[in-house]
């Protein structure tokens, strides 16, 4: 990974490990860089400590928020070692909640939850706040509509090598954004071009960053709207593919696993509901069983059984916004079973 974004990434890990001197006397440290899991993707670094601390894998997020963390839970438990997140200034809210889901972290203004039994250190400090008021640019890359862009690459075979205007058809965006997303891609490091190819680079990588993102950056925007289905087997007793559907979340899941029991659906929908509502007996109903969303995507269904599927990345994601230790272990099963 190359550019602008190593650079940035670079700035935060040295302002972070300033501050931890500031509290444990940690002696010289080396840092390698993008160092493999064995898993098909990699750390952003591997940072090895001369006194106290042990080696520890590294995830840097420049700009970290509540609503990320059930993605980034998922990720750090399945590399299975220890590792330190380093981010930017975070909230006191955000700090809670990575620290009652044991996930060690420092950020660059000092406040940090770090532990390890030999020798014993335990870390915790919080309440450090910027001072000013100048705020950290987000990663733009990561951001609206050019999540459609990623979406699309991730989930039609060989889009990166499809021409700007072709993907911008199949995302549903404007061809500027094509074009800016692929030089941000390039830069940071996740498309390479050779012998006049291009190819994705560190693809689960690509896809934690766009599971992280989904939650406030998509879905918000998909019209999403809540009802009770009275029969709780809808998804299994309907035809689906009559009203142009596709299944989503948890029912999704259920039938790629065959083993997750849904408690709640989603259906991604295109133009009108009416004839699916009357079907399904649908009542508006904010705690509802059923949640239809806009369907933002062109492309061809996954038909299991005669049922239209979304992308399994798609499904991946909703089923970690809604959280939940069952989910999480659909999310890996399907991460395993279908290429997410």
């Amino acid at each position: 990974m190359e550019g602008i974004q190593r650079e940035r990434e670079k700035e935060t890990l040295k302002a972070a490990l300033l501050k931890l001197r500031e509290e444990v006397p940690i002696g010289d440290y080396t840092v390698k860089w993008e160092v493999p899991t064995g898993k098909g993707t990699v750390f952003d670094a591997v940072v090895n400590f001369q006194k106290i601390l042990h080696e520890y894998a590294v995830e840097i997020k420049m700009n970290l928020n509540p609503k990320m963390l059930d993605a980034i839970e998922f990720y750090l438990r399945e590399v299975g070692r220890k590792v330190i997140l380093i981010t930017g200034a975070i909230t006191e809210k955000t700090a809670t909640e990575l620290r009652q889901r044991n996930i060690q972290y420092i950020d660059t203004l000092g406040n940090m939850y770090l532990t390890q039994e030999d020798p014993f250190v335990i870390l915790h400090k919080t309440g450090r706040k910027p001072q000013g008021t100048t705020k950290e640019k987000p990663a733009n890359v990561f951001v609206g509509t050019r999540l459609k862009v990623i979406f699309t690459l991730l989930t039609t075979e060989d889009a990166v090598n499809l021409g700007y205007r072709e993907v911008a058809n199949l995302a549903g965006v404007a061809l500027g954004t094509v074009g800016w997303t692929f030089r941000d891609l390039k830069l940071l490091g996740y498309i390479r071009v050779y012998k006049h190819k291009r190819k994705i680079m560190n693809r689960d990588k690509l896809v934690n960053r766009w599971l992280e993102a989904y939650p406030t950056e998509i879905r918000p925007k998909l019209n999403p709207k809540r009802f009770t289905a009275p029969d709780r087997n809808w998804w299994i007793q309907e035809d689906l593919n009559r009203y142009g559907v596709l299944l989503g979340g948890e029912t999704a899941a259920a039938v790629l696993t065959k083993h997750l029991h849904p408690e709640y659906g989603v259906l991604y929908t295109q133009g009108d509901i009416q004839e699916l509502a009357k079907a399904l007996k649908l009542r508006a109903d904010p705690q509802g069983n059923l949640t239809l969303m806009d369907r933002f995507w062109k492309g061809e269904a996954l038909q299991i059984n005669r049922t239209p599927i979304a992308p399994p990345i798609l499904i991946c994601a909703e089923l970690l916004a809604e959280g939940g230790e069952r989910n999480m272990e659909a999310v890996k099963m399907i991460r395993e079973n279908f290429n997410v």
